[in-house]
């Protein structure tokens, strides 16, 4: 065997490694596997937040910042998070399902601060509803189908009187 065939069935080999733990990861999501949304949230909050977190919030940013209490801790907690806002209406997708700590926080506190967009906004009246029913199901209807994303977070943001 030559050293370039030897070369190729490795990369093959792990080309094919790569596309199978994308495949379970996938369906991981989809299925909401407890272990699998376990790993995808850990990797998000330790490798993908601070990084978001440099211009999350600013003015132009993708990101936005949802700033809440925790509920027995009442410490302060921000989470990067992709916000569309419509008139008074702010929709955060929920990928992950409605299990993550962050909404269980904003439910509890009947509301959070987002920071979007360059101004903090005091967002209130927090609602579980379906992303079918958000402006996000036709804007990001490819990554909601892929990730089978079924819900979004509501919240009323009246806008800043001018």
């Amino acid at each position: 065997m030559t050293v370039l065939r030897a070369l190729g069935i490795v990369i093959l080999g792990l080309l094919g490694a790569v596309v199978a733990a994308l495949a379970v990861f996938v369906v991981g999501v989809r299925t909401r596997h407890r272990g699998v949304l376990t790993f995808a949230r850990v990797v998000q909050r330790d490798a993908l937040n601070p990084g978001a977190m440099k211009d999350a919030g600013a003015a132009g940013s993708s990101w936005a910042i949802v700033r809440v209490p925790g509920r027995v801790s009442g410490r302060v907690y921000e989470t990067p998070v992709g916000v569309v806002r419509e008139n008074d209406e702010l929709f955060i997708s929920l990928p992950y399902g409605e299990g993550t700590q962050w909404l269980q926080n904003v439910l509890a506190a009947d509301g959070a601060t987002v920071v979007h967009d360059g101004a903090e906004i005091e967002a209130t009246q927090p609602e579980v509803v379906p992303i079918v029913r958000t402006p996000m199901a036709s804007r990001d209807r490819v990554a909601i189908a892929i990730f089978g994303v079924t819900h979004a977070l509501r919240l009323q943001a009246p806008a800043a009187a001018s």
